[in-house]
């Protein structure tokens, strides 16, 4: 944001103000230890069933446990009862989604049609129960990846892997991405669904998304990664389908339909949500195994370095964009991430209740954004809906955390910047 000389030289004559102070390392791991006695007990208060939200939410603190476990103590103690408890409950949401899956070959073998109901939603609750499965499996995978790497729970750890890989592969569409699941079965994926068309009209609501390509294609290659697979034609088609989707000035759209070549600082109300999603989008490519001199991902680096502060602005869920941007810049190195800790630690710490709940530190300045913990009036159950996004968003700040005490072992290598890049508040 510019400002004038004048006032930049009496903003360093003042002192900080407390917000934006820098976190000391005491102060990030008392925010630790509040957010983990948090989830301790809300996590499995969470709804099992139609939503993954139950399932993305064990993932993510599951692997902040992890990584916290290393160089614990009295104020963070480790957390091993929790880690194998989430390992338990995500192996079986693993197996249960690849029951679905043979069940549903079965049927389309058989040339039998899924039963249905109202308005075209599947009788079956078994495939309610594991609709969007694509979110929690790709982040699962990551969890499960890293037991692992620490050799916790390595046999189980590697077969779930192999069940996760073996659903993301099938579940990856002809143009090489993702949905929310499946959207070539019907006994999987939820019904068309309208939405307005740009510039008028109505389109059905499309089979891929970037934000769920990139979770999965990350899962994906973090997955064959530690199996030891080195090349499958799902990370080769998945890289295509990053490459066939990036906008002109280096993001990427919600979808491959909305790509656009219009320069960012012609379109803002894009340029916060594109910039966020640009990190998932990155991260993804790496993971995939993509070659460190790639000119199409310097050019995204290039978008993120130039506004940094933007990857809290998602649509969809910012705080998802925020956890991708953080796993991004730990990927990137220490000049990356101090840059990234700069930014939005400060707002984490701040933000946190006395409870230790975590709220969405989104600026929300444009309303594509989507704050996670924005109330929502008038709807039904809000409460109890406030609660579980609640208890999502502290997940993923204890992740962000827990990534600047340990660095996580799966992660793949990604370019640094290429020269000094400026937090913005």
């Amino acid at each position: 944001m510019p400002r004038w000389l004048f006032f930049g030289a009496l903003l360093l004559l003042a002192p900080a103000r407390a917000e934006d102070a820098p976190v000391t390392a005491e102060q990030r791991d008392v925010a630790l230890a509040k957010a983990f006695r948090y989830l301790d007990e809300q996590l499995w208060k969470l709804q099992d069933g139609g939503s993954p939200r139950r399932q993305y939410s064990m993932a993510v603190a599951g692997w902040a446990y992890l990584l916290a476990s290393d160089k614990g103590g009295k104020t963070l103690p480790p957390r091993k009862q929790q880690i194998d408890r989430i390992h338990d409950e995500l192996l079986r949401y693993v197996e249960r989604v690849e029951k679905q899956y043979g069940k549903d070959d079965k049927r389309e073998k058989d040339g039998k049609p899924p039963p249905v109901g109202p308005d075209g939603f599947p009788m079956d609750m078994e495939a309610m129960y594991v609709a969007q499965f694509v979110w929690p499996l790709s982040v699962a995978a990551c969890f499960f990846a890293e037991c692992a790497a620490r050799g916790k729970h390595t046999a189980d750890s590697k077969r779930a892997l192999k069940a996760i890989a073996a659903v993301l592969e099938t579940s990856q569409q002809e143009n090489g991405g993702w949905g929310h699941d499946d959207a070539s079965r019907p006994g999987m994926g939820l019904p068309p669904i309208k939405i307005p068309k740009p510039g008028g009209g109505e389109l059905d609501y499309p089979g891929t998304l970037l934000a769920a390509s990139h979770c999965a294609l990350a899962g994906l290659g973090i997955t064959l990664k530690t199996l030891g697979t080195k090349k499958t034609d799902a990370l080769e088609r998945g890289r295509g389908y990053f490459g066939a989707s990036q906008n002109a000035n280096g993001t990427f759209p919600y979808d491959p339909s909305q790509k656009h070549d219009v320069p960012a600082a012609e379109a803002p109300m894009l340029g916060a949500i594109e910039v966020a999603r640009t990190a998932g989008a990155v991260f993804a490519l790496f993971c995939a195994g993509l070659p460190a001199g790639d000119a199409a991902a310097g050019k995204a680096l290039d978008a993120i370095d130039a506004q940094p502060d933007l990857v809290s602005e998602g649509h969809g869920s910012a705080t998802m964009a925020l956890q991708y941007g953080a796993l991004l810049a730990r990927s990137r190195g220490d000049r990356a991430w101090q840059t990234f800790r700069a930014i939005f630690f400060s707002r984490i710490v701040n933000g946190q209740a006395p409870t230790g709940a975590c709220s969405c530190i989104c600026k929300h300045e444009d309303g594509a954004v989507t704050c996670d913990t924005a109330p929502i009036p008038g709807m039904p159950g809000a409460d109890e809906y406030a609660a579980g996004n609640k208890t999502y968003v502290t997940a993923i700040h204890a992740l962000i955390l827990a990534l600047d005490r340990t660095q996580p072992r799966v992660l793949p290598a990604v370019p640094g910047p290429k020269g000094p890049v400026t937090p913005e508040k």
